[in-house]
């Protein structure tokens, strides 16, 4: 049985205040956080019942839930919520703290995240085309989602030809900054 961590919950909030400027305890389970979220489906705790469980200091369910894993930061959780609270940011700030801690992100997370980082170092945007190329490579999928690129092409929806934005160089160096110090850290 899950208990209620009055310690954990208090630390933790005091901290998401400092950090993010959120305090959890505003939050008065409206549910339109959970309402938005395009991801809700892949989660096992959506976001109003995670904004729930970390009131009562049930952090580490958290850390290690797929919620946390899945979030694609798109950030309609926090433009939707009623009391301003910054919940895409919490998130982001439990992501950070499962991976201090070592928890391990889902292979399909990890490919994906390598694939868009690493796409971005090399043209200073995300080029959609090459990154799906990527990702499915990667992931061992290589004709995923195969059918949908003519009908994308002709559309205009994806740009075929690699274009590199202004300052391209610059966007790859702080990543391999960013990557040295991850390594180092490690």
């Amino acid at each position: 049985m899950i208990r209620y961590n009055p310690e954990q919950a208090r630390e933790y909030r005091e901290k998401l205040i400092e950090e993010v400027q959120a305090d959890v305890a505003e939050c008065y389970q409206c549910g339109n956080c959970s309402a938005g979220c395009p991801a809700n489906f892949t989660f096992d705790y959506p976001p109003n019942q995670l904004m729930r469980m970390l009131q009562v200091g049930l952090v580490d369910e958290l850390l290690h839930s797929k919620s946390v894993q899945n979030c694609i930061q798109c950030l309609t959780c926090s433009a939707r919520c009623p009391r301003t609270i910054d919940v895409a940011g919490i998130i982001e700030d439990l992501k950070t703290i499962a991976a201090a801690r070592g928890i391990a992100v889902p292979e399909h997370v990890e490919t994906f995240n390598h694939a868009f980082l690493k796409n971005i170092a090399r043209f200073g945007q995300l080029n959609e085309a090459l990154f799906l190329v990527r990702f499915n490579l990667e992931s061992g999928q290589p004709f995923n989602d195969a059918s949908l690129g003519t009908p994308m092409l002709t559309r205009g929806k994806l740009d075929p030809i690699p274009r590199r934005a202004a300052g391209a160089g610059e966007v790859g160096r702080i990543y391999e900054k960013a990557m040295e110090k991850a390594r180092w850290q490690a």
